[in-house]
């Protein structure tokens, strides 16, 4: 099996720049015969994530929630954007129940402001960050 049909096979999960596959295939070529064929056997045992999956379910269906950090393992993000939808369901009660003051109601909107743009430029930085790691655990595994 040859480095291009290989490429085929993972092309989707690496960054779309074209400088990752001209790595990988320098890095690929160098290595011994031996070390090819074991690359290639190993190549299918390891977990690289589906940037479209990631993608449609946890930014876009679940992003509001930190899904999608939570599966690329960028956990301190995700658990922060977790609470930050917690305290937004926090006010938004608070601002539905207590009629007397507009600060809970004040402080829901502006979280909404932040929930929604954190979440839009998460629609493009979380599918960069998965396909980065995808390539570094195909350039440690030539390693």
């Amino acid at each position: 099996m040859d480095f291009n049909s290989i490429l085929l096979i993972i092309q989707d999960k690496l960054p779309k720049d074209g400088a990752s596959s001209i790595i990988l295939k320098d890095k690929f070529e160098n290595l011994s015969q031996d070390k090819q064929k074991d690359f290639i056997s190993k190549l299918s045992q390891i977990k690289l994530k589906s940037p479209a999956f990631v993608f449609w379910v946890g930014n876009f269906l679940l992003g509001n929630l930190g899904v999608a950090r939570f599966m690329i393992g960028d956990m301190m993000l995700g658990f922060i954007r977790l609470g930050l939808m917690i305290l937004y369901y926090i006010f938004i009660s608070l601002s539905l129940f207590n009629n007397n003051t507009e600060y809970p109601e004040f402080i829901s909107v502006f979280m909404y402001l932040i929930i929604s743009i954190w979440w839009i430029v998460d629609l493009f930085l979380v599918g960069k960050k998965l396909r980065k790691q995808n390539l570094e655990k195909i350039i440690n595994l030539m390693q």
